[in-house]
């Protein structure tokens, strides 16, 4: 068996929102999704399982990726937005301004979206 792919998120309070099943979605620059940046974070491919590692790379979840979307700053899926654990598409562009570094109506970005994938039981 294979062991899982490695992903962080950008902050401790993300991780969290994942390990209690609110947040299913997140993004990612449109050149970075098939790069590995380092050990904790692989690169993204639909269907493949990832560990989620906290900032002091404590495991936390695993999470399956189930699937992925080109999407543009001034068209933002539902789905998204409600997988971001945001209220609106606003609020959602209001969260990611800076992570995008103001980004323009025309900006590109990937939306990845996952599952819990349930913890075995510890013998």
């Amino acid at each position: 068996m294979k062991p899982n792919r490695r992903m962080q998120f950008v902050s401790d309070s993300l991780v969290a929102q994942v390990v209690r099943g609110e947040k299913t979605a997140s993004v990612m620059a449109v050149g970075h999704v098939d790069v590995k940046e380092d050990d904790y974070d692989d690169a993204l491919v639909v269907g493949e399982v990832y560990d989620v590692y906290d900032s002091s790379l404590v495991k936390r979840a695993t999470i399956r990726v189930t699937a992925m979307e080109l999407c543009t700053w001034d068209s933002i899926p539902e789905r998204l937005w409600r997988g971001e654990v945001n209220v609106s598409a606003d609020e959602f562009r209001r969260d990611h301004e800076d992570y995008f570094d103001n980004p323009g109506p025309g900006f590109e970005f990937v939306a990845y979206y996952f599952h819990l994938v349930p913890s075995e039981p510890a013998n």
